[in-house]
């Protein structure tokens, strides 16, 4: 694939049923929206609805697998964007046929799949996107920028409080998400809420260098919402997680299923010089509205206004396509420039190592050092 300014990218989405579905939600508007993205294929697991969401869509071409899809020689890139179980087998063929890759986050079940899929693309030398728009946020590039430039002095501790309400979080399960009970398919409150919100920290403030954890299943058993039966679960609804960032900054998540009687996320650090806050509706924080509140020393709480430079194109979009637009955007960028600012595959397996860290933390009960895996099982 050239590189050039003319050449537009073109997209085989791998679940982008008409029906429902993030990648109808999310990368369908986005990618509809970027002039550097056409979308030229499609797959969901039925023929029928493959041909209504590839008319639609305005594409030449429709399959019921993906293994069709992803030899195509008019898709560049594969867009994953199904459940997570099926993630590694579509991304593994999608590399092996050449392609690069967008995939959703989580980027696999576990660690060792996910160490798997970055190794076959380092491998083949592929470029690679995850789905973690959340370091891309405006807000969160204005944070960053101002706890670089010392606004708050010397960062000491920060700490996420995060509530989110959606039925699959509080144990109710549509027939389409009954299978997010169960942990070992690695879509859970852990793997996708906290896991999300590890890229806005990373960005913002480091990752961890040790921490220990506590997991927990409070609400027990789940409830199948198209028939009221009980769901066994062993899901997490309660997730804690108490640490030191690799810059020595103290640190805690609080991560909980169900809602909270203020602002549903509230994040805030604390500097040698001053505070900032920052709060929203919702528990989302990677892409959804946030307001920044700055305290230095005896100067009055006021709130920040995140600067027009940040904000990308106005593209007319909702929240959720706006967030994935915006990282479609640098990855078009990054091919362009020569660059690598959108989160790719090794960056997913820094976050999925904080997560089996955490995962260990809670089992064992003793610290674990996810930034060097040799000491992953540490007591000390």
């Amino acid at each position: 694939m050239t590189n050039s300014a003319n050449t537009r990218i073109g997209v085989g989405l791998v679940g982008a049923s008409a029906e429902r579905g993030w990648g109808g939600i999310a990368h369908v508007p986005a990618l509809q929206a970027l002039d550097a993205f056409q979308i030229r294929a499609v797959s969901t697991t039925r023929m029928e609805s493959a041909n209504a969401t590839a008319r639609r869509l305005g594409a030449d071409l429709a399959f019921d697998t993906h293994e069709a899809l992803v030899v195509r020689p008019e898709v560049d890139l594969v867009v994953v964007a199904v459940k997570v179980p099926d993630h590694k087998q579509i991304v593994s063929d999608a590399l092996a046929a050449g392609k690069m890759v967008y995939c959703e986050w989580p980027l696999a079940r576990n660690l060792s799949e996910a160490e798997a899929l970055e190794g076959f693309a380092r491998e083949r030398r592929l470029r690679t996107v995850v789905g973690l728009q959340g370091g891309l946020h405006p807000p969160i590039l204005f944070l960053r920028d101002l706890i670089a430039q010392g606004v708050i002095g010397k960062p000491l501790s920060t700490s996420i409080r995060a509530h989110v309400t959606d039925d699959m979080w509080v144990g109710r399960y549509d027939p389409p998400v009954e299978y997010m009970a169960h942990a070992k398919h690695g879509a859970t409150l852990l793997s996708i809420m906290l896991g999300h919100g590890l890229e806005p920290l990373a960005r913002v403030l480091g990752t961890f260098e040790r921490l220990s954890a506590v997991v927990a299943n409070q609400r027990g058993d789940g409830v199948r919402l198209s028939d009221g039966a009980s769901l066994p679960k062993d899901a997490p609804d309660e997730i804690v997680v108490a640490g030191v960032l690799e810059g020595g900054i103290v640190t805690s998540l609080h991560y909980s299923a169900g809602q909270s009687a203020g602002p549903a996320t509230v994040w805030e650090i604390q500097g040698t010089e001053g505070s900032v806050r920052v709060e929203s509706a919702s528990g989302y924080l990677h892409f959804t509205d946030l307001t920044l509140t700055l305290r230095r020393g005896s100067e009055p709480v006021h709130v920040l206004q995140v600067p027009p430079a940040y904000a990308a194109p106005d593209l007319g979009l909702d929240a959720p396509a706006a967030g994935v637009a915006r990282l479609y955007a640098q990855f078009a960028a990054d091919l362009h420039d020569g660059t690598a600012d959108a989160p790719d595959f090794a960056v997913a397996l820094d976050r999925h190592r904080v997560l089996e860290a955490i995962t260990r933390a809670a089992e064992t009960g003793h610290r674990q050092h996810p930034s060097r895996p040799d000491r992953m099982n540490s007591h000390q």
